[in-house]
This record gives C-alpha cells, sequence and structure tokens, in this order.
C-alpha cells in the first residue's frame, strides 16, 4: 500500500497523462503535448508545491528504474518525513533522459524542487507498474458494455445532428 500521499495525487496524475494522450478526435498526440509541457515548464514551476500531478507529466518517459526498494520506500512515505529519500539517492538508481536534464536543473533550484523530483519519479514509476487501471474506478474497468451503449447513443445524437455515422 503505497502512503496516503501518493494515494491521493497518483490518481489524478494518471488521469492528467491520460488527458494528454488524445485530442479530441482520439488521435495519439502525447508527444506534442508534452513538448509543450517542456516549453512551458517554467511557469509550470509555480504549481510544483499545489498541484505537482499537473507538473510531473513533463518527466513522463524521462526515468528508467534500475533499482527498485528507494522508490517503493519513497512510494510508502511523504515529502518531509525522514524516510522520504533525496532527489540525488534517488537519482543514483535511476537512468535519466538527456532532454529532462535541464527540467531536473529548474527544479532543483526552487525550494521543494528535491522533494517535488521524488514525487514526479514515484508517480512515474507507479504508472509504469499498472497502477493507472488499479486506480481507475471499478465501473470504468468492468463495464465495457455500458460503454459500448454509451458509444451508440453518442452515435446516434451525432446523426441526429447532422454528422455522418460512424461505422463500429
Amino acid at each position: 500500500m503505497t502512503s496516503f500521499y501518493f494515494e491521493d495525487i497518483f490518481e489524478r496524475y494518471a488521469a492528467e497523462i491520460d488527458d494528454l494522450r488524445s485530442d479530441s478526435e482520439g488521435k495519439d498526440v502525447l508527444r506534442k503535448r508534452l513538448r509543450d509541457k517542456h516549453k512551458e515548464f517554467a511557469f509550470l514551476l509555480s504549481m510544483m508545491d499545489t498541484a505537482p500531478e499537473m507538473v510531473a507529466p513533463a518527466f513522463h518517459g524521462a526515468f528508467r528504474f534500475r533499482s527498485q526498494p528507494l522508490v517503493y520506500g519513497a512510494a510508502h512515505s511523504e515529502p518531509g518525513e525522514d524516510d522520504f529519500p533525496a532527489w540525488s539517492e534517488l537519482a543514483r538508481t535511476l537512468d535519466i533522459a538527456p532532454w529532462a536534464e535541464p527540467l531536473i536543473a529548474q527544479c532543483l533550484q526552487h525550494d521543494g524542487g528535491d522533494s517535488f523530483l521524488v514525487t514526479a519519479a514515484v508517480l512515474e514509476h507507479m504508472l509504469g507498474s499498472g497502477l493507472a487501471v488499479r486506480a481507475a474506478p471499478e465501473t470504468a474497468r468492468d463495464d465495457d458494455e455500458a460503454d459500448e451503449d454509451l458509444g451508440e447513443a453518442g452515435d446516434e445524437w451525432m446523426a441526429e445532428q447532422g454528422f455522418d455515422s460512424v461505422e463500429r
């Protein structure tokens, strides 16, 4: 079981990544949107303490975890606790994508940047370990039939509005 801190923000983080993944037409635009987050990173840092789940996606895909114990331990604690690792300690267990280095440097120039980077890495680890599926509400995971019915209802409504129907 992860700490309350990570339980609380992980669901929002996973939803943010999911929102970034596709546009209104269903096209995969994750890479473009992540590049936009990189460009806006200096502004996003102002939300580092209040909405880390909105800033952390800038690091999506930046970390490869060579060792699990430290990141697992971090996931079971919270920033400010004695057992919450320092970024420098966790970073030694990671392979970090070169594009992320300037973003990391920007974080470390701000109060709380060290803890935020650990938070971002833990969120990425949780996402990569399949917790996004477990964080989804039961109805979202188990009700494929309802999704199909909703899709058909949406198709009917679109047809009533004069749009061509979509073949499923």
